[in-house]
């Protein structure tokens, strides 16, 4: 028997807390499939709740899978400790145990921390510095444990199509996000970023179309409806050409692969996409434009372009040779606007939004460099531009990076926390308001947490909006769909849609803006409710009944 063990792990460029699934854990299952063994699967969220000493001392190998190179706060799901996977590696077991993932560069759980070398607190017979699918399929067929070996893609077809049965184990099942793989390593060509740990191994290869097109499709007959173009550093970029300023966008090559994946799951709910370099963009504008209008048009509705800004204060940017300018940041956002800021759907959600990554505290960066961001940010709000998501964090000192060369982090806390307040208060509710303004319907939305009145979920997708749900009745689990009514800082507010006026509870119905205690009592009342005019008496507010109709079924 094999077992896997999910820790989940968060890079730059792949993601694996739940509902997401990583290639790691599929591609592990996979090469244990094809060599004959019975797989177990289980997550970290699992283990703290039931133990699983008989199956550790029981299986033939072991794969631990867990590490984060990018700073992350997580509703889904909590990644494993050091502790806990120190506690693991020392249970008793007859098996191999190979830990990989993230981990490989080390250990660190939060931002504004150097990361710690994992192997003094570790029991496991070996840490893949490599890809763990390697070093494992070596060993099975009896070479050596050695934790440096790398796989390329002419290996990978099989592991990655026999893998994808391992989802149904997963505890989320069906709703799961399938993380998919199109390239390794990093594509700019006038080195990297400082902090970043994509391209210490200094590969760089792209993953032909028909092996991304058959995954998905065994992945979809396992029954996936949810996919993600997440384990590339670039997605813009894929297939293009590379010159010297830069990979040029290709965009039949992006058609095509986007189409692949179509075919391959026709069924499918949700197709979004993760990083895109905006200097591809202020670099090849034209070509970004006609990449971002294939994108938009062959994906799902609320996807978002995830863009690494890090800095915009010029002294930032060139100690940590990071990306761009913030003209070039602005060129880069206003593309994704007038390309993917249609909402196909009518009154959904956008197709295709740009996503802003800050970094505060990298080398050179101080209070006064901070204000940079600040008039980038208020210059978006000030041109009535849309960002889906704003993510600011404090980086990671991993060795072998220029950044752990350069002695790391200078920022103190408090700045840190004081730019990302005026972030969360001055610009996310603006932007909240533009993306998904009252009347805006989200499908899908999965309920995670109740907290009073309100139940709390989010649809799957690339980074989802969290929403709050006004209902007494929804379970945590259950599938809905919503109407927004409203924005706060960090959440949208809604009630379920479209809304029964004869089913409906009397919370339900106060959920709505402008029907509080008094009308949903005088609603319920005067059950059934055939017509609109019958809610218009209900309300006794006919101007009030032209803005709740929306929220209705009549």
């Amino acid at each position: 028997m094999g077992l896997i063990i999910d820790g989940y792990v968060d890079e730059p460029a792949c993601f694996g807390v739940p509902p997401y699934i990583s290639p790691y854990v599929r591609y592990c299952a996979g090469v244990m499939y094809s060599k004959g063994l019975d797989v177990k699967y289980f997550t970290i969220d699992q283990i703290r709740r039931l133990p699983i000493d008989h199956q550790v001392r029981s299986a033939q190998v072991i794969v631990v899978i867990t590490g984060l190179t990018v700073p992350g706060r997580y509703r889904g799901g909590s990644p494993m400790t050091l502790k806990e996977l120190a506690e693991l590696s020392q249970m008793p077991r007859r098996g191999f145990m190979i830990v990989g993932g993230a981990i490989r560069s080390g250990y660190a759980l939060k931002g504004g921390t150097r990361a710690l070398d994992p192997s003094g607190a570790l029991a496991a017979d070996c840490i893949a510095t490599g890809d763990p699918e390697a070093v494992l399929a070596s060993w099975l067929d009896g070479g050596p444990m050695d934790g440096t070996l790398q796989r390329g893609y002419g290996q990978l077809d099989l592991w990655a199509e026999m893998g994808a049965q391992v989802v149904r184990m997963h505890p989320n099942y069906p709703l799961v996000m399938a993380e998919l793989e199109l390239s390794r390593g990093c594509d700019r060509t006038d080195g990297r970023c400082s902090f970043c740990v994509e391209g210490v191994a200094g590969l760089r290869e792209e993953r032909p179309v028909e092996s991304i097109a058959r995954e998905v499709r065994a992945l979809s007959r396992m029954g996936v409806k949810a996919f993600r173009l997440g384990r590339c550093a670039n997605v813009l970029g894929y297939g293009g050409q590379v010159t010297p300023q830069g990979v040029r966008p290709s965009p039949s090559r992006i058609g095509e692969l986007y189409q692949a994946i179509r075919d391959s799951a026709p069924d499918l709910k949700v197709l979004h996409m993760d990083n895109g370099n905006p200097k591809t963009i202020a670099t090849f504008p034209e070509e970004s434009s006609q990449v971002l209008d294939v994108i938009s048009k062959m994906n799902t509705p609320g996807d978002t372009v995830s863009m690494g800004l890090e800095s915009l204060h010029p002294e930032v940017v060139r100690k940590n040779n990071l990306k761009v300018t913030l003209e070039q940041a602005l060129v880069a956002v206003r593309v994704v606007n007038q390309v993917g800021g249609g909402r196909p759907g009518g009154n959904r959600l956008p197709s295709l939004l740009p996503g802003l990554n800050f970094i505060v505290g990298l080398p050179g960066e101080t209070s006064k460099t901070l204000e940079e961001n600040r008039r980038f940010l208020t210059q978006i709000l000030e041109e009535g531009l849309m960002v889906r998501r704003i993510n600011i964090r404090r980086p990671m000192e991993f060795p072998g990076t220029p950044m752990g060369d350069m002695g790391g982090s200078k920022i103190d806390q408090r700045t840190y926390r004081r730019f990302k307040e005026w972030v969360r208060q001055e610009v996310d509710p603006i932007m909240f308001s533009r993306v998904a303004p009252p009347g805006t319907v989200i499908e899908d939305v999965i309920c995670e947490e109740r907290s009073g009145n309100l139940i709390f979920g989010r649809p799957l997708g690339s980074y989802p909006p969290l929403i709050g749900i006004w209902s007494r009745d929804l379970n945590e689990g259950e599938v809905v769909n919503v109407m927004v009514t409203g924005a706060g800082p960090r959440s949208i507010s809604a009630v379920q849609w479209p809304m029964d006026p004869n089913r409906c509870s009397l919370s339900d119905l106060q959920g709505i803006p402008g029907i509080g205690r008094a009308r949903a009592e005088r609603i319920i009342s005067r059950r059934p409710i055939d017509s609109m005019d019958q809610l218009i008496s209900a309300l006794d507010d006919p101007s009030l009944a032209v803005k709740v109709a929306r929220y209705f079924a009549l």
